[in-house]
């Protein structure tokens, strides 16, 4: 009898503890996203699969274009922005720059320094010039305007991706393969949108 209580009770504790692991767990758990990720990126046709990992968590995703679509000739703010539970989440811009210009970036690591962030910008290998940080990435082409244009010395085109509370931002490594794939996915989308005379990367 004795050695039947006894199973008893350790039947009754060893319950206890799975319920006890179930609800740690289920208290415990990270925020989910209860909003449907965009079904493309800024218009971009790019899979859904690179770009997911940007988003966060949340309830209600809104987008905010910018006057001009990425890949215009027009030297001015281009892309979108995406809001989340009306906060900035991620934003994919375009700008057009002057080759060794002094006032604003014109490589990746410049535009990263833009960010006020003390990370260290890393290269990310592919065709085109990638560098990435602990919130983003930005890539960058070489792109001589057509002859005779009216901002002819405007020769290069950077694309700044951003984004922020999301896991990526926690976990330097996966950040920067996921914003340096994705970058290099979304320059070459735009890139065939550019009006370059030649498209090449030095």
């Amino acid at each position: 009898m004795k050695s039947f209580a006894r199973g008893e009770r350790l039947s009754e504790v060893r319950v206890l503890l799975v319920c006890s692991a179930v609800l740690l767990a289920s208290c415990s758990h990270a925020p989910e996203r209860e909003y449907r990720v965009p079904q493309s990126l800024c218009g971009l046709k790019v899979a859904e699969k690179r770009y997911a990992p940007l988003f966060g968590p949340g309830e209600k995703i809104y987008r905010d274009d910018d006057p001009v679509k990425l890949g215009s000739a027009r030297v001015t703010s281009q892309g979108c922005h995406y809001f989340v539970d009306g906060k900035p989440a991620v934003s994919v811009s375009g700008e057009w720059a002057e080759e060794n210009d002094q006032a604003a970036p014109s490589t990746p690591a410049e535009a990263i320094k833009w960010h006020n962030t003390r990370d260290k910008p890393r290269k990310y290998e592919g065709a085109y010039d990638v560098a990435t940080w602990q919130r983003g990435a930005v890539a960058a082409i070489d792109c001589p305007r057509p002859r005779g244009d009216d901002d002819a010395s405007f020769t290069r085109y950077l694309v700044d991706i951003f984004a922020t509370d999301t896991p990526l931002n926690d976990d330097p490594e996966r950040a920067h393969k996921v914003f340096g794939k994705l970058a290099q996915e979304v320059m070459e989308k735009v890139a065939k949108k550019l009006p370059c005379r030649v498209s090449q990367v030095k």
